[in-house]
């Protein structure tokens, strides 16, 4: 009798250790799947770029404050620099030439807040719409092989890398999300907090950042502990805090716009179809005295404008919105999601109500949404108008509808829509961006990164001109018009490969 029931107890023993590796390794392959981990892999030795001495020559390019194209300029590179503008310059005999004649050289764009996953394909889309920088704004440690493949000549956008996305769940979702998902990082008290920083910089990271779903006292521990260890402090304003918390906090970049019409709202005590008129009268009241504020305080804000103002054609007629973008370079994981996350697809996008489809319901919600994007819209002319730093972010990657590389066009369209220049979003996308990130970019000067794109229109004659590529110079690499194509097509063909739902009815 001892016997057998030693015999059931080690065969129950094994049998939870075998359930127990069977679900880990279950959930972080779903995990993977919906980051994107599983989508097959494009190989990048196949792109032909030019590296070494490079001159453009006969080219207008864009002056540092990106109001006036300056004519007939030649730009000399060597490596990853820029060693010579001007319009009077001898051209040596090593270097390769190309000719600028006609078109505009403007810096590489930065999309200030994404959010790479598991896929480097993502990296080629980027390039491809001549984004040479990327703020990636929930860091995982793998971040960090990316951006020392990318240091050591692979092609991709240099990153800015902020934190994992720090909160202070106390549930059973949050501690599975810190352990298989590690975007996102549990903290349930001030000492915890305090540590998270001083964790974080050691590790290398540039920025810490904050969740929306954060503890009001571990909030004001991360910032007082990070502005007495020098690391800056960004992302969402936690729920149940108000713009003045922000304020007097520390923080030093508020990571959507749109985080100031929520507040406004909350403060407001709810939008509906029926207090929108006297909402809207609130927000103008006080939009310039925020905007005042958050220039006194230095306070940025990325943009992500694009996707707000994209809500209403996902909630409404979903396949249609997928028509008007590229998401066919969608990565299918992100795009379809897995067991442990919904994708973005009909029936599990974040953004569409599937029971909203009465004419009332309807109505109300076109109501909602019309007076959320006026406020916004408010909100960043006031913003503009006090000269606060903006940059131009989008949430690619990490909102659905964001495709990565093309969502930034989609964001520059947007900013000029609601009242920028073509000169200010050129700014907002360029040297505000790398001034915010601490990078040596964003403008076309000697000494500056040789991260440049190549257009055959002007951009400050209509801003949709940034998609006009003829070529992108991407850390001292010049990659033609071929070649980018060339990357487009192996993402598009990558993706196909390992989807698993057919989005043909999806596809214009």
């Amino acid at each position: 009798m001892k016997s057998l029931l030693t015999k059931i107890a080690v065969g129950l023993l094994a049998l939870i250790v075998i359930s127990t590796i069977s679900s880990y390794f279950f959930f972080r392959y779903q995990v993977d799947q919906m980051l994107g981990g599983n989508t097959e892999i494009v190989d990048v030795e196949q792109f032909k770029a030019t590296a070494g001495k490079i001159a453009i020559t006969n080219v207008g390019i864009l002056s540092s404050d990106s109001a006036s194209i300056l004519p007939e300029q030649t730009v000399l590179i060597e490596g990853e620099k820029i060693v010579s503008v001007g319009r009077s310059i001898n051209v040596p005999d090593d270097y390769f030439v190309v000719s600028g004649k006609g078109r505009y050289l403007i810096p590489g764009l930065i999309d200030s807040h994404v959010h790479i996953k598991k896929s480097s394909n993502d990296f080629l889309l980027y390039v491809a719409n001549g984004i040479t920088h990327i703020g990636e704004m929930t860091g995982m440690e793998h971040h960090f092989d990316y951006l020392k493949e990318i240091r050591s000549g692979k092609i991709g956008p240099t990153m800015f890398i902020a934190s994992p996305k720090v909160n202070s769940h106390k549930s059973l979702k949050a501690t599975f999300r810190s352990l298989f998902e590690k975007r996102h990082q549990n903290f349930i008290n001030p000492v915890e907090g305090r540590e998270a920083v001083r964790k974080f910089k050691a590790l290398g990271y540039g920025a810490i950042k904050l969740s929306s779903d954060l503890d009001a006292e571990i909030y004001f521990a991360i910032n007082d502990e990070a502005m007495k260890i020098g690391i800056p402090v960004i992302g969402h304003l936690p729920v149940g805090l108000t713009l003045s918390d922000l304020y007097q906090s520390g923080q030093s970049q508020l990571a959507h716009i749109d985080s100031i019409t929520h507040n406004l709202v909350n403060e407001f005590g709810g939008l509906y179809a029926e207090n929108s008129e006297s909402f809207l009268q609130h927000v103008e009241a006080q939009a310039d005295e925020i905007a005042a504020t958050f220039k006194e305080r230095e306070i940025a804000l990325a943009s992500t404008v694009w996707l707000h103002k994209s809500r209403p054609y996902q909630d409404f007629n979903l396949p249609d919105f997928f028509k008007t973008i590229e998401i066919e370079y969608q990565n299918p994981g992100w795009l379809e999601g897995s067991f442990v996350s919904k994708g973005c697809l009909p029936g599990d996008n974040t953004y569409e109500n599937p029971h909203n489809t009465s004419a009332e319901g309807i109505q109300s919600w076109t109501i909602y949404y019309y007076a959320y994007n006026k406020a916004i819209e408010i909100i960043t002319k006031a913003l503009i108008r006090h000269d606060v730093t903006i940059t131009a972010g989008t949430d690619s990657l990490g909102a659905c509808g964001m495709i990565a590389g093309f969502s930034l066009h989609k964001e520059l369209e947007t900013l000029v829509e609601i009242g920028m220049t073509e000169a200010q979003a050129l700014r907002s996308a360029t040297s505000e961006s790398a001034k915010w990130m601490g990078v040596n970019a964003g403008v076309i000067q000697e000494g500056y990164r040789a991260d440049l794109v190549l257009l055959n229109k002007n951009p400050l004659d209509d801003i949709r001109n940034t998609k006009s590529i003829e070529a992108v110079i991407v850390s001292g690499k010049y990659l033609n018009r071929g070649e980018l194509d060339k990357m487009l097509d192996a993402v598009k063909n990558a993706n196909n490969e390992s989807r698993t739902k057919n989005i043909e009815a999806y596809l214009n």
